[in-house]
């Protein structure tokens, strides 16, 4: 029986390996250049979303700040007040609002306002229409001839009457002043430059100024469009800076030289004579040059 047992132990063989499983491929070893072009690939991405995540997070960082800056503010409005309508009640509402705001010593308004086109009254009552302008040159420096008169359509004139109540339009309370003067000056400043700013198709504003109580000196300022152009690119407030309207010789030294360099040269003395048609034409001087 032992025998037996050795025999079948002599003769047995070694287990054999298990056999392969079929389909299987022994394991790929990458050679050393295929290792370092995988590297190189793998840093080149990570290099890519890194420059990726600094475009986004600079795009991200502009978007918080324009939101946080929310939209530009809107362009400051020209003026408080704009009147609305037609042409003639626009006239009319700039006629009103400026002439509430100056005032006498006595709190008075300083004059009345009436707008309208230019015309002239004649003896009877009966109020004309103006169709030309002719406009004296200044010679006070000697760069004009007194014969180089400008002719100006009246069409598209706006014409303002300040009046006083005393005789003919004349202020009555106080005497006339270079101060009083400068005052109503100012006025027909703002008035001008409403009318050029909200009233279209205005080529010129002229604005008849109350005469002394003789009656004798007559004066007006006469405005074109050209002569404020840049005047009218800024808001009112940047030409009459003063919060309030001034009184009588409390303009201050900023306006001053503003309502000197734009109407002082401006200021005519005028009077009509009759077209070839009879219709009234207005001629005006300059003060600077009588």
């Amino acid at each position: 029986m032992a025998d037996d047992v050795r025999k079948i132990a002599t003769g047995a063989r070694p287990p054999s390996s298990p056999p392969a499983v079929a389909g299987t491929k022994p394991a790929r070893v990458d050679s050393r250049a295929e290792r370092a072009r995988r590297a190189a690939y793998r840093s080149r991405f990570a290099l890519l979303y890194v420059l990726l995540a600094i475009v986004a997070g600079g795009a991200l960082g502009a978007l918080v700040v324009l939101v946080g800056r929310g939209s530009p503010s809107p362009a400051p409005a020209w003026s408080s007040f704009q009147p609305t309508g037609t042409n003639d009640q626009k006239v009319a509402q700039i006629a009103s609002n400026v002439g509430a705001k100056y005032h006498l010593p006595s709190g008075d308004q300083l004059v009345t306002i009436t707008a309208g086109s230019p015309s002239v009254t004649g003896p009877d009552g009966t109020s004309f229409r103006v169709n030309a302008i002719a406009v004296r040159p200044d010679t006070s420096k000697g760069q004009a001839d007194a014969s180089d008169i400008s002719a100006v359509n009246a069409a598209g004139t706006v014409m303002y009457q300040l009046c006083g109540l005393g005789n003919s339009c004349s202020i009555p309370e106080g005497k006339a002043s270079v101060a009083r003067g400068t005052l109503l000056r100012r006025e027909a400043l703002e008035l001008a430059l409403y009318t050029f700013k909200y009233v279209k198709s205005t080529d010129s504003v002229l604005v008849l100024l109350p005469p002394r109580p003789d009656g004798k000196v007559a004066t007006a300022v006469f405005l074109e469009h050209s002569d404020v152009g840049p005047e009218l690119k800024h808001p009112l407030s940047a030409t009459l800076s003063a919060p309030l309207t001034p009184g009588i010789g409390e303009i201050s030294a900023a306006e001053l030289r503003v309502i000197e360099r734009i109407t002082r040269p401006r200021l005519y003395t005028y009077s009509y004579v009759q077209g070839q048609d009879g219709s009234p034409i207005m001629v005006l001087t300059p003060v600077l040059s009588s």
